[in-house]
């Protein structure tokens, strides 16, 4: 599978609760986070100036959490046995929609082969997935019952 259409076809496939990673207020019940250039490309270079005080990094705990729903998350995927449970109501509606398009896709990606935490803030956290046949990054936030409420993931771009 060519990367190039890979992007196409993922940019219409992202997994998301619609305001959950924007920077709009979210609705009630909703995790707002970003993650400083992890999807959006259209970022511009900060200015230069003093590093801010470096921000504790997110308990390890919390990235473990993360890491160990994504991987539920994509063997759910590849073997068409999705939990909607995980999910927020909102979240699971929309992977509901998409499933036949984004489950088929997944499993295209092959065996899992590893997954590297890059990234955490507000709450959401950004991992380096890699398949045998596709590095990706995805994204996972969860709300404040502990569910999943945003999902995305993308075709790695480094």
């Amino acid at each position: 599978m060519k990367t190039c259409s890979l992007a196409v076809v993922l940019s219409g496939a992202l997994l998301l609760a619609a305001p959950a990673l924007a920077q709009t207020a979210p609705p009630s019940g909703a995790v707002a986070a970003t993650l400083p250039g992890a999807f959006d490309e259209s970022a511009a270079a900060p200015p230069a100036q003093a590093p801010p005080a470096a921000a504790p990094a997110a308990p390890a705990s919390d990235v473990a959490r993360a890491e160990a729903a994504l991987r539920g998350v994509i063997a759910a995927f590849q073997s068409n046995q999705i939990d909607y449970a995980v999910f927020s109501p909102d979240l699971a509606d929309q992977i509901r929609a998409q499933a036949a398009q984004v489950t088929p896709m997944v499993q295209q990606f092959g065996a899992l082969k590893s997954i590297e935490h890059r990234d955490s803030d507000g709450g959401a956290d950004l991992f380096r997935v890699v398949f045998d046949k596709q590095a990706t990054d995805w994204v996972i936030a969860f709300d404040e019952d502990d569910r999943i409420a945003a999902l995305l993931f993308r075709p790695a771009r480094d």
